[in-house]
């Protein structure tokens, strides 16, 4: 018996679903059997539970446009101008929700049918059988394709959503060990750099196959809750990681056995229940419930400390119990979600309350582009003609919808789209006009799609095979009364080297696209949010008060957050080959950097937004406002020019240096000066954590300007063709 690969699997599963299908929409007599092949095509992913989960986001993004589409069309049968109008709004709005976070399958698929249903529809009746025969072809191939997935090699989400889970959670035991190494002077900080992006990734990748599973296994939707209360903690912990993380350098030289007596077994027991949820999540009952452990500072010890000294202590020791109460909320959820005991805690409260609706000016970007692209090729088809008529403005919004959802350049969706248009002419022209019958026409659609889905099966290849079948299923033109033209191959053929032309010309709009000069764009923008963010927080700050200026301090903050992912995955599409100076890995830990840099802007905002006292703002207004003086003009600077050389890194190391310890001076003077009862314990811990993140923010600003100082920039700035 032939024992076949994972790979021969799935694209005989691709290959049998699109051959189904479109033979179905040939015996119902549809007239366009090839959108049922498509049905099958965009939906058709690894496992069982992503194909449901997209094909979901397809068959209701369609039943959204037609909607949306025919309500258009009865407001303006007979205003062209006017219907083309209220379309581009819908599709921009698309452009901008597919964008984000969630259900951006749903938003691209409503917006790219509703451009379906508008252009090729010539009157109100035909606007209508479109929509019928659009929807319910959708559907069909949708219900094939989940019907051969489901009883064709099956593949669940689930235990792939289990697998990543426990990878995670390893990842995140090993960072808890490795920083409680950093504590006690074991290992350098870098080390724990690839474990911190691998967790990153790893909390995206449960994320994407939670949804899956969720749709296609009873299992995992009926303990739904749990697994997203499971995430949500997950992220909670790399939270709290990075944070006490950032407090190490100031923390290692202490003598923290005497600080904290309990340390030690809060260690261990952190250890246990670390080794106890891991075990819970590998399929096996805990043998060992969490023990309570109260950390307590030593008050002698701690008087014996500067206050510098004594904030990183207080704040590491806030850390500390946090990491505590999320090990055992952690612990009770997996607990619960493994059916090993009672329903799992609730999620612990947030410190500072979350903030608001994040506008992001990068998706308001592609908004821009989608409408431009949509109305100059409507503009071409109207006044010019070109090849493909009306499916020149369908192909042209689709495929800079597929460039904005994806993030890649129009250069890497034309190469894949021109090979596959020219390929699949030569079964067209010279295969097809000598079949009779399904049975043999059946045959040729098996092994093309087949040889398309073995030969494109890694997922670096995933546009590569959805350009091969989409237009290999488009260009056959399969009808019951089959008729062939080389004429319109041609025009077909020239209609896609033409989009492909618009596409780059479109890519310029709004910006440069060039990956190099996207991140030197995002780059400027951190630096500017975050010159704006510190400089609003200084003690002749004006800019985050009243409600404009709160407004846009939560839209700053927001994008400030967002900007670090954006480069990263930014920063790994580049081609290094142009610049050899710079190595991935240098750029890299420059994003690492970036993510540092922002959570410390994070946690001061979120300091200063603690009362402190009126004896501290007037003691310390003087050294504040200087160190506010030295971080902002560099922040303007790199604003300015990112590229820019400013000083070298021990120069701004020796001058925060300066800044941090008349801040800390000025800080003994005022508890020397200050009589009993003008600083409540309250005062303490919130003039504390504010300088904790002052000196957080120091070694994140000087930790960027030692890495950008390697990284060679004259070359990003230059212009390449």
């Amino acid at each position: 018996m032939i024992k076949l690969s994972i790979r021969a699997k799935e694209a005989i599963k691709v290959a049998l679903a699109v051959t189904v299908a479109m033979g179905i929409a040939l015996w119902m007599d549809w007239e366009k059997p090839y959108w049922a092949g498509f049905g099958v095509i965009m939906i058709s992913l690894p496992t069982e539970g992503q194909s449901l989960n997209k094909g979901a986001m397809r068959m209701l993004g369609t039943l959204v446009a037609v909607v949306v589409a025919l309500t258009f069309l009865a407001w303006f049968p007979q205003q062209r101008w006017w219907f083309m109008t209220v379309v581009s709004l819908y599709v921009g709005f698309c452009a901008y929700m597919m964008t984000g976070r969630k259900r951006q399958y749903f938003w691209y698929a409503s917006g790219f049918i509703c451009v379906t249903i508008a252009v090729y529809a010539s009157n109100s009746l035909t606007a209508f059988q479109i929509a019928v025969e659009r929807t319910q072809e959708t559907g069909t191939g949708i219900l094939v394709y989940s019907l051969v997935s489901a009883l064709l090699w099956p593949r669940s989400s689930r235990d792939a959503l289990e697998d990543a889970s426990r990878r995670l959670f390893a990842v995140q035991s090993q960072l808890y060990r490795a920083y409680r190494g950093l504590m006690r002077g074991e290992g350098k900080p870098e080390d724990s750099r690839a474990q911190r992006m691998q967790a990153l990734q790893l909390l995206q990748q449960v994320e994407v196959l939670l949804n899956a599973a969720e749709t296609e296994s009873y299992e995992v939707w009926e303990v739904r809750h749990q697994w997203r209360l499971f995430h949500q903690q997950s992220t909670a912990v790399m939270e709290t990681l990075g944070h006490w993380r950032t407090g190490l350098p100031e923390i290692e030289p202490l003598d923290l056995q005497t600080l904290l007596p309990a340390l030690d077994a809060l260690y261990s027991e952190l250890d246990q229940r670390f080794a106890q949820i891991e075990r819970m999540l590998g399929g096996r009952a805990p043998d060992r419930m969490p023990q309570a452990v109260t950390l307590a500072d030593d008050k002698a010890a701690m008087c014996a400390l500067t206050r510098f000294q004594e904030a990183a202590v207080v704040v590491t020791h806030s850390q500390l119990d946090r990491l505590e109460a999320l090990s055992r909320s952690v612990f009770d959820c997996v607990r619960d979600l493994r059916g090993y005991g009672e329903s799992a805690s609730k999620p612990l409260r947030e410190e500072t309350p979350r903030r608001g609706i994040a506008i992001d000016p990068d998706r308001f970007q592609s908004v821009i582009s989608v409408m431009a692209t949509l109305w100059i090729s409507f503009l071409i088809w109207v006044y010019v003609d070109p090849p493909g008529d009306a499916s020149f403005l369908y192909l042209s919004t689709v495929f800079i919808m597929v460039v904005k959802q994806i993030g890649i350049s129009p250069k890497a969706i034309l190469l894949p789209f021109t090979l596959a248009t020219f390929f699949t002419g030569i079964p067209y022209v010279f295969v097809m006009p000598h079949l009779s019958g399904y049975g043999e026409l059946g045959l040729m659609i098996f092994g093309v799609t087949f040889a398309i889905g073995y030969l494109f099966s890694e997922p670096h290849q995933a546009l590569a095979k959805m350009a091969g079948l989409a237009l290999f299923a488009r260009f056959i033109s399969v009808q019951n009364e089959q008729t062939y033209s080389f004429a319109t191959y041609a025009n077909s053929a020239v209609m896609v080297m033409l989009v492909g032309a618009l596409l780059f010309a479109m890519a310029y709009i709004p910006t440069n696209p060039r990956l190099e000069k996207v991140f030197l764009r995002l780059l400027r923008r951190f630096f500017r949010n975050a010159e704006f963010l510190i400089s609003g927080l200084a003690p002749d700050g004006q800019r985050l008060r009243g409600i404009t200026g709160r407004w846009r301090a939560v839209f700053y903050q927001n994008d400030l957050l967002e900007l670090p992912g954006k480069l990263a995955a930014c920063g790994r599409k580049i081609d290094y080959r142009a610049f050899p100076a710079n190595a991935p890995e240098q750029v890299q830990a420059l994003v690492a950097s970036l993510y540092v840099l922002a959570f410390q802007i994070k946690d001061l905002v979120d300091a200063h937004g603690y009362p402190q006292a009126e004896l501290a703002e007037k003691h310390l207004l003087d050294d504040v406002r200087a160190w506010h003086q030295v971080i902002e003009a560099r922040l303007q600077r790199r604003a300015d020019d990112p590229t820019q050389f400013i000083e070298p890194s021990a120069d701004v190391r020796k001058r925060l240096a300066d800044r941090l310890a008349r801040l800390e001076a000025s800080i003994e003077e005022m508890f020397a000066q200050s009589g009993k009862g003008e600083l409540s314990t309250a005062d303490c811990k919130n003039l504390y954590r504010l300088l904790g993140s002052y000196r957080g923010l120091s070694e994140a600003a000087i930790g960027y300007a030692q890495l950008a100082e390697g990284i060679k920039w004259a070359q990003w700035r230059e212009e390449r063709f």
